[in-house]
């Protein structure tokens, strides 16, 4: 295993909508799984989120979804190497290779093997995996996690399909349709040495029927023998299928997902490099607080922008109270022509106010009226027509109209909590009545 941890995530991706992504957790030290499961498709990834926060994440790309094959290197291209292989491939593939990805997994002097995948495949699965916020270590071929032999293949059937390793680092999904012939022809070639018709160097021929049927036997076991020999063994991990040829050898029966993620751990391949290489390991550390820098950068953004509102708002309503101060003002004591100044405007106020409050505070007019606006606001359909302050009396006599009688019961009821409330005739015309209000201070 290329580095010592106590759990690790893995993950087996598909690209094909609605089709299920299996995942489990594997612990080396307690050699057992942790936790295991399946999603519905990929779009349920976020659902992993808490058991990728601090485990390693490796994602198995189905083999079924890509291509492991060898490609010849030309003399001269060995500087060029990456750049070089998709071209080389060119005529084999039915795609347009600026669409695929091709990874190099392993250079046997003029022999490369790679592995070929769609960039919208990969595109796909890295998007996911970052809206969720987990960050894949390794994107490996599901085959070639599979257990590896020196005496023939591994295999493990999973999702109705044949996973086949057959080396390092070649393998191959196959479907059981076509499982017999694939293996078939990984069959070696058989030879079988000429067998002389003549007897001895004497010359002596062979002529008894009983001898020749002799030779025929043998060389019958033979080509039975040596196309045994020949047949490629396969060590399996699941129920091997019915009449498909090779020496099929079993194996300690194991969970498909476990022996996968073990060999996930251990496997040096991957297909994040080029553009989807993972980032450098300082930019790794930073990337936790990257979020936390973006959202203190747009909190700042906000309240300077707040405050700047704010600072406009203040300014406009400041600008609209002192335009209607200076309206009332002027509609008040109208023998002011100019305003100067606010302090000259709320010097001139104060003495109208004095003036309008009588000889206490409590008795002068503008008390009684803001003693009134309550009621009033209570019963918005009464209209005061005209008012009397009568201070020497202690009274304020209102003169108002409304649309019903039950609106002046109102008002006397609001009115009746504050003051001694004695109601005048009330009188009907033109769809409106009118009367008269006597108020009193209460004693």
């Amino acid at each position: 295993m290329e580095e010592s941890v106590s759990e690790f995530l893995t993950i087996r991706l598909s690209s094909r909508p609605g089709m299920p992504v299996q995942w489990l957790v594997w612990s080396p030290l307690q050699n057992e799984v942790i936790a295991s499961g399946q999603l519905a498709d990929i779009n349920q990834l976020s659902e992993l989120t808490e058991y990728a926060v601090t485990r390693p994440v490796y994602g198995l790309v189905p083999t079924s979804e890509m291509l492991l094959t060898q490609v010849a290197i030309p003399a001269g291209s060995s500087r060029q190497l990456a750049a070089v292989l998709p071209y080389l491939l060119e005529e084999e593939l039915a795609q347009d290779v600026d669409s695929l990805h091709v990874q190099l997994l392993k250079r046997d002097n003029d022999i490369a093997t790679v592995a070929i995948i769609e960039h919208q495949k990969i595109a796909l699965w890295l998007a996911a995996f970052s809206d969720c916020g987990i960050e894949l270590k390794k994107l490996i071929p599901d085959c070639l996690c599979l257990p590896l032999f020196s005496d023939g293949y591994s295999a493990a059937e999973i999702d109705g399909q044949w996973l086949i390793r057959q080396s390092e680092v070649m393998g191959v999904c196959a479907d059981a349709s076509w499982l017999a012939a694939w293996v078939t022809a990984q069959k070696a070639p058989i030879v079988i040495d000429r067998v002389d018709d003549t007897a001895d160097d004497d010359g002596d021929e062979i002529e008894s029927d009983v001898e020749a049927d002799r030779l025929a036997e043998e060389v019958e076991s033979i080509v039975a023998a040596t196309e045994s020999l020949a047949q490629v063994t396969i060590h399996h991990y699941t129920p091997a299928p019915v009449n498909i040829p090779g020496h099929w050898q079993p194996q300690a029966p194991e969970l498909v997902m476990q022996l996968l993620a073990i060999g996930a751990a251990e496997s040096k391949a991957t297909l994040l490099s080029g553009p989807y290489k993972p980032q450098a390991a300082w930019r790794k550390h930073l990337q936790p607080w990257r979020k936390v820098a973006i959202a203190a950068a747009v909190v700042l953004v906000a309240l300077i922008g707040e405050q700047v509102l704010t600072t406009q708002r203040l300014e406009q309503q400041a600008n609209a109270y002192r335009a209607e101060s200076e309206r009332i003002f002027r509609q008040v004591l109208p023998q002011f022509k100019r305003i100067p100044s606010q302090s000259y405007l709320k010097n001139q106020m104060n003495a109208a106010l004095k003036s309008l409050g009588g000889h206490g505070e409590q008795n002068g007019m503008l008390m009684w009226l803001s003693e009134l606006k309550p009621a009033l606001t209570q019963v918005p359909t009464i209209k005061i027509v005209n008012l009397k302050y009568d201070q020497t009396r202690g009274e304020l006599r209102l003169q108002a109209t409304a649309a019903g009688f039950q609106d002046f019961e109102q008002l006397r009821s609001a009115l009746s909590a504050q003051f001694e409330v004695d109601q005048g005739q009330l009188t009907k015309a033109d769809n409106l009545v009118s009367g008269a209000v006597v108020l009193r201070r209460k004693a």
